[in-house]
């Protein structure tokens, strides 16, 4: 656990590895930006595929204090959920009068009260033994980036969070491709198997899981819709950040007609910039990312890759390229691909001292992947 060993802390991981048992997609820390400007963070945010077609996102406040104030929890509660138009939200409190079930069912807020926090903080299944906390790996990305004497990783690590509330899903996929990126390309100019090496892999995982779960929901908006429609929409959200071309150039648009209008030549200036920029979303390549996806990742298999790369980027024992999935290999390498990293350096720059054969065998991934929706208790 953190050395901090907070209370508040220690409550938001106990909550986590709940609801990842529980089979969800969970993050801790999720800053909400309006502006430019940090105004608060999401304790936990989630994310669950409870069927083929639909998708649930939801956030949970939770609050460990001798003096709860859980009343004005589920009413703050309350206006995030409006705020980010999400499916649902929890707020986690020590507090067991019975008045919160009342207020929270008129708000419509799930609760976890005292009790239901003395189960899990009690229980044996909860926690993963083998998943570092949240405050373990900010202390590894703060350590790098002192020594590189910047903020780079925390800030890129902050912004990948972001991306789970800004526009979500198509808006979304791109900046989630960019993290994995950058963080790539800080592992490639790593010295090999380095401390540097260790927590820029963990970040280039975490980013992965990040672009298969948008890419997930995306998908699910085109759930019943041809195997036609389903490819250009997914092309559309990679290449423009939307799944409508039209919508997704719409600022260019503008800004062409801008120039058209005021630049001297305005006409012949727009048109070219206009085809300029077209020529380079088509070759943003796509198809290599879209044709994976679509062909090899039936069913849920992009929502459980998403759950296995997050739980490889928080593991202990951290497995390098070569120890993966065949899956989860391939997943990573059409990314690399997408963004041009070799995967062969990406393979070198970090080698585990574990086997694949006992990672599968004794890590408590294995049983994450048999968990599904539903409570431990």
């Amino acid at each position: 656990m953190a050395k901090n060993g907070e209370k508040g802390y220690l409550l938001e991981e106990v909550l986590r590895a709940y609801f990842l048992r529980a089979g969800m997609f969970a993050v801790r820390g999720v800053p909400l930006q309006f502006d430019g400007e940090d105004l608060t963070d999401i304790d936990i945010w989630l994310y669950e595929r409870p069927t083929g077609s639909s998708r649930r996102r939801q956030i949970v406040d939770a609050k460990s204090k001798l003096k709860p104030k859980a009343i004005e929890r589920l009413l703050w509660t309350r206006g995030v959920y409006e705020l980010l138009q999400v499916d649902g939200a929890y707020v986690a409190t020590t507090d067991t009068r019975p008045a919160l079930k009342e207020i929270s069912s008129r708000l419509g807020i799930s609760v976890l009260d005292g009790a239901d926090l003395k189960r899990m903080a009690e229980s044996e299944k909860v926690l993963f033994l083998d998943r570092l906390v949240e405050e373990d790996l900010d202390v590894l990305i703060k350590s790098v980036d002192k020594g590189r004497r910047s903020k780079e990783l925390q800030v890129q690590y902050q912004d990948l969070k972001a991306t789970l509330i800004d526009q979500f899903g198509a808006g979304s996929v791109n900046r989630a491709l960019e993290h994995f990126a950058v963080f790539s390309r800080n592992l490639l100019a790593s010295h090999p198997s380095s401390a540097a090496a260790e927590i820029t892999l963990r970040l280039a995982y975490i980013a992965a899981s990040f672009v298969a779960i948008t890419l997930d929901y995306a998908l699910a908006k085109v759930a019943f819709k041809s195997a036609d429609e389903r490819r250009n929409t997914i092309l559309n959200v990679i290449r423009y950040g939307d799944e409508d071309e039209s919508a997704g150039t719409e600022k260019i648009r503008v800004a062409a007609a801008l120039v058209e209008r005021y630049a001297p030549n305005g006409r012949s200036v727009s048109q070219s910039m206009l085809n300029a920029i077209r020529e380079d979303f088509k070759n943003v390549p796509a198809e290599i990312i879209v044709d994976h996806i679509l062909v090899q990742l039936k069913g849920d298999a992009l929502f459980r890759l998403g759950r296995s790369l997050e739980f490889s980027g928080f593991s202990k024992n951290l497995r390098c390229f070569d120890d993966l999935t065949t899956d989860e290999k391939s997943f990573l390498g059409i990314l690399m691909d997408f963004v041009f990293i070799e995967r062969t350096k990406f393979a070198d720059a970090w080698r585990s001292n574990i086997t694949s054969t006992d990672e599968i065998k004794d890590s408590e991934l294995s049983d994450l992947k048999k968990t599904g929706n539903g409570s431990l208790f």
